[in-house]
């Protein structure tokens, strides 16, 4: 296992009760999966250990703690929530729903202990294949809808789903992996941007509490798995979307009937394109209407505009139905009002109401209102993002200046002790006895002996790195010399300096933003193993025409094949 590469997990051949640590198998920003030995069975495991980067961090000793008082009670709010996802998750013993086998406290954090499968992530397939076949993709999804529907029954929603949370066996069978549920504890304004996948999540899961999400949230994120299969590429970011629905950017998503027509069944496409809509309200809202549009089969039809109140329930209680026992009460209560009210709808010829109490239809809200929510929620969202961005940069530029602190004082000269001169002979002068006098001249000194003292070495200063060199000029504003020493590092092979640069051109900090550039920079650095390079490389694609990704993909190529030892 290459430690560098995962700085904050633990070491190989680490031991955790009677499961020995061999590798990690990855990394986010919530947590670090691991391969590990279980010694007893002596059978390979998955081990997910909860380690928030963002208010947690690792000690010396191995204990997982909070990085301040101010985190401390996220961070045990989040421990909470994984602990119970946990043991949520054990209760299902499904094929393609992960196979959690027990879950322990253990170093001031938390271990989740999974079946290991082998294979690949449907990413990686994807990422080979670009796209995949309908017969072939309704193997993959299917099953998962099958332990999807499972989950949703129990009052659960995974969150998080996205082809890297999609394991492919080796016999192609699937296993949904890591439920994001523990991330939402933790989910204040400041890491939204860790909280979804952009392209995957709907715009819901950027702004709204768990209350306003359900079964079609996690139908939207399976929608946009499919459109990535069908399209090559994952739909556009909801920001993005709903920005377009405003009419404040050109972007628009092309529907899923427009890039696999000809390719795909109809049936398919047009269930994709539903599971899609911005709205949640106008979205399937259950796993079994949605297995129906995909299979052909006629949705269900809506409620009669006739029907009695009972019928069809308030948005809010609607809304909440699927995850408590009140539905069955308030049919319930229907029921035993339309008995009590029989007499009274005798009497009323028949149409359901009194003469002294006739129903006024509700006006349907405007488009315009509409609108005006929508841009609301917004504004919200883009402001707490913007404040993100400005909290990440002050805190880059605080690590940059320690940084440089430390390596000024690593290298400061010693002082050279002064050398002295031994003193010089005193000339001495002697007269003659006998008169007259006459001056005789002193016998020449003894030559002046200098002593030299040994040479004392001054241990060269290390002149800073490119990486080091850009933060100075990012600190003292100057953005060309940034830049500059930013592409000598990424030339070089640096992860990070090609991930800066993809940041620099996706802000426009200086300049007017270029997505295309920021595009290549990102893709670059997530072929070089950046954590958080791929996710950004996706936000950004989904501002970029089908021409411009493949560009980018084209340049990246090419640039890759120049950097290759020939």
């Amino acid at each position: 296992m290459d430690q560098s590469a995962y700085p904050d997990a633990l070491p190989a051949q680490h031991r955790l009760h009677w499961y020995v640590i061999e590798r990690v198998l990855g990394q986010g920003g919530f947590g670090i999966t691991y391969l590990a030995r279980d010694t007893n069975l002596d059978q390979p495991v998955a081990i997910k250990e909860f380690l928030p980067t963002e208010v947690a961090a690792r000690r010396a000793d191995a204990l997982v703690r909070a990085r301040t008082a101010e985190h401390d009670e996220r961070y045990r709010s989040g421990l909470d929530r994984f602990i119970r996802e946990a043991r949520t998750l054990a209760r299902f013993d499904h094929p393609n729903i992960v196979r959690v086998h027990s879950v322990f406290e253990h170093n001031g954090t938390a271990y989740m202990v999974m079946r290991f499968e082998e294979g690949e992530t449907l990413a990686a397939c994807l990422e080979r294949r670009h796209a995949l076949p309908e017969a072939e993709l309704m193997r993959v999804l299917l099953p998962v809808l099958d332990g999807l529907e499972l989950v949703h029954g129990a009052g659960f929603i995974h969150r998080d789903i996205k082809p890297d949370n999609i394991h492919l066996r080796p016999d192609g069978t699937p296993v949904l992996l890591d439920f994001g549920s523990a991330r939402y504890a933790l989910g204040q304004p400041r890491t939204m941007t860790i909280l979804v996948a952009p392209g995957y999540a709907p715009f819901e899961q950027y702004y709204s509490s768990a209350e306003s999400q359900g079964p079609w949230t996690d139908i939207y994120s399976l929608s946009a798995t499919c459109y990535r299969a069908i399209a090559g590429r994952p739909p556009m970011d909801a920001i993005a979307r709903s920005k377009g629905i405003l009419g404040s950017a050109k972007e628009t998503m092309v529907p899923a009937n427009v890039v696999g027509v000809g390719r795909y069944s109809e049936s398919l496409l047009k269930a994709i394109d539903h599971g899609l809509m911005f709205s949640e309200q106008q979205r399937p809202q259950s796993i079994a209407e949605w297995r129906k549009e995909l299979q052909g089969q006629p949705a269900a039809a809506a409620p009669s505009a006739i029907a009695p109140a009972a019928a069809a329930p308030a948005p809010a209680v609607a809304r909440r139905s699927w995850l408590t026992p009140a539905l069955w009460i308030g049919v319930g209560a229907a029921l035993a009002a339309a008995v009590v009210s029989a007499p009274a709808l005798l009497r009323s010829g028949g149409n359901g109401a009194p003469p002294t109490a006739q129903a006024v239809p509700q006006p349907a809200p405007s488009a315009q209102a509409e609108k005006d929510v929508l841009l609301e929620r917004l504004n919200r969202v883009e402001d707490e993002l913007n404040r993100e961005k400005r909290r990440r940069e002050d805190a880059e530029k605080k690590e940059a200046e320690a940084r440089l602190e430390a390596q000024r004082k690593r290298v400061e000269p010693v002082q050279r002790a002064p050398v002295k001169k031994p003193p010089a002979a005193p000339k001495v002068e002697v007269a003659s006895a006998a008169p007259p006098r006459v001056a005789v001249a002193a016998p020449a000194p003894p030559p002046e002996i200098v002593t030299k003292a040994p040479p004392v070495e001054v241990p060269k200063a290390e002149p800073p790195g490119p990486l080091a060199l850009a933060e100075q000029a990012r600190t003292r504003g100057d953005l060309p010399e940034m830049v500059a020493q930013y592409r000598r590092a990424a030339a070089s092979g640096s992860a990070q300096a090609q991930f800066r640069l993809g940041e620099f051109y996706s802000s426009g900090e200086g300049e007017k933003p270029n997505h295309l550039q920021a595009y290549i920079w990102f893709s670059l650095a997530a072929q070089a193993g950046h954590a958080g390079a791929a996710a950004r490389r996706d936000q950004v694609a989904a501002l970029l025409q089908p021409a411009e990704v493949q560009q980018g993909d084209r340049l990246v190529r090419e640039r890759r094949r120049s950097e290759s030892p020939r």
